[in-house]
């Protein structure tokens, strides 16, 4: 009998914002503030003539065109900010003891408890200071700053828990206090050995109080938002926690001295994005008031994805060194989430407005193939090949935004029930790792421990609609229309080849050193992730070379204008997306050849 204990503590802050002003958000729009800072507003003749000096002060600088295109004006200031803090405290723990000799139990469970905070606005802040300009000048107007402020910041959006409207920390507040969910799990589990079956049989019990509330009535939202300044708690419900069995079975057997079948059977659970549920009620008012493009919704009572998974196969052992296992497997899954347009009351002040909620449905089916090489004369190989087929209603929460957003035969609430391909479905990818490596007292001195290794991983590429439509190309899909049934191309298939060189020295009898250099996508290949839905191409959206579009521009501007349309739509498009917070990874372009050195201490 043994057992394990541990516990585990993390925490994270994070700010985003105007480097120069940082939390003084009355100022980003002020350029008074700005160019105290340094940076002055460049302004046109006409803001310079038209405008009186209280309302220039607090006037953006209109954009500036150069050839049909708008760039920003030196100065102005875009940003948001935001900030964020996350902490967690986890224990986990199990007890493993044998009975007999035959069953070996295993018993465990894990506590995981979150506080997180967020605070930001909706409203652009650089609008703020104009807002309060104009708060400060009228008649209603008696002279507390500070509650004038806090009207406008509940008024644009103010998306607060666990801060206050201004941004200090809140603990005690029942509707703004900090989020502090909570996953709590227990298992059991018994490895049945006989003599010539292996059983494994588990069961495992989920916990999970995501600490939210949600509308009374979701088809009367002013029961809760009076309006956007004031919000009425009592008509809000806590939400349920959700506890769940999961049982898992698996079993293997031996059909020859060489060959060992196996299969298994399991459901699990999953609770989605705690960010598409965990919103301010000031923004819940903002976007409930705001309409179709106002934002973007969130849910509220959200439960966890349930899958229900099959697998299957069976491992064949090669002689002494090399064996392979056929694996395939069937996972049903549930409870995805989607865009949804919820109906409100008739006497309901608001209009339908929208949210997430539990509804998208998929199933994967695939084959997993692997080969394992033991290591032989230095060389050890191994490999993976994996055949998938994912299809299902939605490929992620906002999938169908295009279908609410404009209705078919007025039909405003339409959850999609047909089967089509998922965009992040691979149908084929694998791997296949070399690895050449002396052993400790293995040949010349100078080599021992010293190994190299090669792994190519590749991949067949992911589902798309190619379409055509109006000059929003890659944007609302309300805009295109397509040219094949849904997710019927596919992009590119890729190859990467990446390699490690390393040597391990010992250097006391319990501490050893590994020096390491790595080369990632040694051969700097061009991976495209994503294309242009107009042309299936990464280099080319469809707009300069479709005279449909581009003709009357050409024959204006020149080959000028084409060359700064690349320049800025092409050349710079996965800079646009990061810029904006719309791609946080690489998007068009896998990752470019990139060099890595370390040290790594074992002990």
């Amino acid at each position: 009998m043994f057992y394990e204990l541990s516990a585990g503590y993390f925490t994270n802050k994070d700010e985003r914002g105007d480097p120069y002003l940082k939390e003084n958000i009355w100022a980003y729009g002020d350029s008074v503030a700005n160019a105290e800072v340094g940076w002055v507003w460049e302004r046109t003749q006409a803001q310079l003539e038209n405008l009186d000096d209280a309302t220039r002060r607090y006037s953006r600088p209109s954009q500036k065109s150069v050839l049909g295109f708008n760039f920003t004006r030196n100065g102005d200031n875009p940003r948001n900010f935001l900030k964020r803090d996350q902490t967690s405290l986890s224990f986990t723990g199990s007890l493993s003891f044998f009975v007999g000799k035959i069953h070996s139990f295993k018993i465990g469970g894990e506590y995981q408890q979150y506080t997180m905070r967020q605070w930001t606005t909706s409203t652009p802040q650089v609008s703020l200071a104009q807002l309060l300009y104009n708060e400060t000048q009228s008649e209603t107007y008696d002279g507390n700053l500070r509650e004038a402020q806090r009207k406008l910041l509940r008024q644009a959006g103010v998306n607060n828990y666990g801060y206050d409207e201004f941004g200090d920390e809140l603990d005690d507040d029942e509707l703004f206090g900090p989020k502090k969910p909570v996953f709590a799990s227990a298992y059991l589990q018994d490895r049945i050995e006989f003599e010539d079956i292996i059983l494994n049989l588990g069961l495992r019990y989920d916990y999970i109080d995501v600490d939210h509330k949600e509308f009374n009535d979701a088809t009367k939202p002013d029961e809760v938002l009076i309006n956007g300044t004031t919000i009425d708690g009592s008509k809000l419900v806590d939400i349920p926690s959700f506890s769940s069995l999961s049982p898992r079975l698996g079993f293997s057997f031996p059909v020859t001295d060489n060959t060992v079948f196996h299969a298994q059977y399991g459901k699990f659970i999953q609770q989605s994005q705690l960010n598409d549920m965990y919103a301010g009620w000031y923004r819940w008012a903002y976007e409930v008031s705001g309409g179709f493009f106002i934002g973007s919704p969130f849910g509220q009572n959200i439960r966890p994805t349930r899958t229900t998974q099959y697998e299957l196969g069976f491992t064949q052992s090669i002689g002494d060194n090399i064996s392979f296992d056929v694996t395939g497997y069937y996972r049903d899954i549930k409870d995805q989430v989607v865009f949804y347009s919820q109906d409100v009351d008739r006497n309901s002040r608001y209009q339908n407005y929208l949210t997430l909620q539990n509804g998208d449905f998929a199933t994967t089916k695939g084959l997993e193939l692997t080969v394992n090489m033991r290591r032989t004369n230095r060389l050890a190989v191994n490999a993976t090949m994996s055949f998938q087929d994912a299809q299902g209603t939605g490929s992620f929460p906002n999938s169908n935004r295009g279908i609410v957003g404009a209705p078919l035969d007025g039909v405003t609430v339409f959850t999609p029930q047909y089967i089509s391909p998922l965009e992040f479905n691979n149908a084929m990818t694998g791997n296949i790792n070399f690895d050449y490596r002396f052993g400790a007292n293995d040949g010349p001195a100078i080599l021992h421990e010293f190994g190299v290794s090669a792994l190519a991983k590749f991949s067949s590429g992911h589902p798309f609609t190619k379409g055509t439509g109006g000059s929003d190309l890659e944007g609302d899909a309300r805009n295109r229309r397509p040219l094949e049934p849904l997710n019927n191309s596919t992009t590119p298939s890729t190859l990467q080849v990446d390699l490690r060189i390393d040597k391990s020295f010992q250097i006391m009898d319990d501490l050893s050193m590994n020096i390491y250099f790595r080369v990632e996508n040694l051969f700097d290949a061009e991976n495209f992730q994503n294309v242009f839905l107009r042309t299936g191409s990464a280099v080319d959206d469809g707009y300069i070379s479709n005279p449909e579009f581009s003709a009357q521009l050409l024959e204006t501007y020149g080959q000028t204008y084409a060359d700064v349309y690349k320049a800025l739509n092409l050349d710079y498009y996965e800079q646009f997306l990061q810029a904006g917070n719309l791609a946080t990874l690489p998007y068009m372009y896998g990752a470019p050849r990139s060099y890595r050195f370390g040290i790594r201490l074992e002990y």
